[in-house]
């Protein structure tokens, strides 16, 4: 007889994170390229951030962009607001943390957290979940953040349906490396060797989509904002 609860790990893709300068053109460009308008979501307050999103059936999208009520100096807000075209920066599995913390400390990867972050709606409701993340991982985006609901609804089941998430590709440098790592977590995704980059295939109501990241969004450093 075990005298702790046992922890399974059962980690799943959660969302995407698409980046733009402007939420107001990255909701024109989502209605233009998936037939459906995303939903705005509501601000991150104090990270100078809002977001809108696209339920994708499995997983969802997230289009986040600075926020011009909230202050842009030395914040998330402030790097996508230089950006010159939209693009993944990251993406997010959902799971048990404390497991999928003990998972990756056994492969060699830190992690910070979980830590309480919360989002602001559109009707006043203040929304909080756990983020766990990868601390010092030479892979970048590619390298996921995790996070818990908690009480709260997926994203996925409450906002407009913009198509089903087909595919995840990824690329590194040091391929094997992030492949063992997403393994240690059982998150079997192929990993291959090349320049840093991400692109997520979607079946949309207008045909195939795939978004990719960007020379820009490859590079990006970010936090706790969902």
């Amino acid at each position: 007889m075990q005298n702790q609860e046992e922890h399974i790990l059962t980690t799943r893709i959660d969302h995407f994170m698409y980046a733009v300068a402007s939420l107001d053109e990255g909701m024109e460009w989502a209605a233009d390229t998936f037939g459906v308008p995303a939903a705005y979501g509501g601000e991150h307050v104090g990270l100078g951030t809002r977001n809108a999103l696209l339920s994708l059936g499995s997983a969802y999208l997230e289009i986040i962009a600075p926020d011009p009520a909230q202050p842009q100096e030395g914040n998330a807000g402030a790097q996508y607001a230089t950006l010159t075209s939209g693009g993944i920066v990251t993406w997010v599995a959902e799971g048990d943390l404390i497991t999928i913390a003990q998972a990756l400390e056994s492969a060699g990867v830190s992690t910070q957290g979980p830590n309480q972050t919360q989002r602001k709606t559109e009707l006043g409701d203040i929304l909080v979940w756990d983020l766990l993340f990868p601390v010092g991982s030479p892979h970048g985006g590619r390298m996921p953040f995790f996070i818990d609901w908690l009480e709260c609804a997926n994203p996925k089941d409450t906002n407009p349906v913009g198509g089903e998430f087909r595919a995840l590709a990824i690329t590194s440098p040091a391929a094997d490396d992030l492949a063992g790592a997403l393994r240690s977590i059982e998150l079997d995704i192929a990993v291959t060797t090349g320049p840093p980059a991400l692109s997520v295939t979607i079946d949309s109501p207008r045909g195939e989509v795939v978004l990719a990241s960007t020379n820009e969004t490859s590079n990006m450093q970010f936090g706790g904002i969902r």
